[in-house]
C-alpha cells in the first residue's frame, strides 16, 4: 500500500512539472483557476467602472498590426511569426475611444497593473513599466534566443489580438488573444500569451 501511495504522489509531481515547464518563462505574475467563461466578449474593469467590448465593437478603438507569436520553454514555437495581427494594443483598450471612453480614460498611471484572464482559466498581470516600456526575451523564427538591434520595428505591443492574416482566430486561441507583437516577426516567451480572453482588470497600486 505504501509503495502505491509514493507512485501515485510520483506520479503527481511529474505530471506538475511538466506542465509548468510547457507554460515557458516570464517576469510576470500568472495564476491558473477552472472556469467556464463566455469568451465571445472582453470585459474591463477598474474599480466600479465596466466596459465591454465585443468583436464591433473592438473594431471601433485603434488598431495596431504586427507580427509574433508564443514560444514555449521548451523552445516549441506554437504559431509561426509571420501572422500579420490586427489587434488593439493594451493601453488603447483601457484608455477606450475619444467618442466612448473606456476605464482609465486618461490613460495608466504609475503604480497601476493590468490583469488578463482567459476562459481557460490562465491569467497574466502586468506591471505599469510593463505595459507602457515592456521589454521582453525575444526568438527568431526557428525559436532561437535572438536580441535584435533597437528599432521602431523591435519596440514591444501588448495588444488584444484578434485576426491573423486577415482571418479570425480559431476557437481554441480567440476570439480575442492577448499577446505580444512587433514591427518585424519576432516570438516571445508562451507566458505572455493569454488565449481567449474574456476579461481585463486595471488594478490600483497599493
Amino acid at each position: 500500500m505504501k509503495r502505491k501511495v509514493t507512485w501515485l504522489i510520483l506520479s503527481f509531481l511529474i505530471v506538475s512539472t511538466m506542465l509548468l515547464a510547457s507554460c515557458g518563462s516570464s517576469n510576470n505574475s500568472s495564476t491558473v483557476t477552472t472556469t467556464n467563461a463566455d469568451a465571445s466578449a472582453v470585459t474591463v474593469t477598474f474599480g466600479s467602472v465596466t466596459r465591454t467590448y465585443g468583436m464591433n465593437d473592438m473594431q471601433t478603438l485603434l488598431v495596431s498590426f504586427g507580427y509574433g507569436g508564443p514560444r514555449t520553454q521548451s523552445g516549441t514555437v506554437n504559431n509561426p511569426p509571420d501572422y500579420l495581427y490586427t489587434a488593439i494594443a493594451l493601453t488603447d483598450v483601457i484608455k477606450g475611444a475619444k467618442n466612448s471612453p473606456g476605464v482609465e480614460p486618461g490613460g495608466l498611471v504609475a503604480g497601476q497593473s493590468v490583469k488578463i484572464t482567459g476562459a481557460d482559466g490562465y491569467s497574466v498581470t502586468y506591471t505599469y513599466d510593463q505595459v507602457t516600456n515592456g521589454s521582453f526575451p525575444t526568438y527568431n523564427i526557428a525559436g532561437v534566443a535572438t536580441t535584435p538591434a533597437p528599432t521602431s520595428a523591435t519596440v514591444p505591443v501588448i495588444a488584444v489580438l484578434y485576426w491573423a492574416n486577415g482571418n479570425g482566430l480559431d476557437s481554441a486561441t480567440g476570439p480575442f488573444e492577448l499577446g505580444i507583437i512587433y514591427g518585424q516577426p519576432l516570438l516571445t516567451d508562451a507566458s505572455n500569451w493569454v488565449k481567449m480572453v474574456y476579461k481585463i482588470d486595471v488594478i490600483s497600486g497599493s
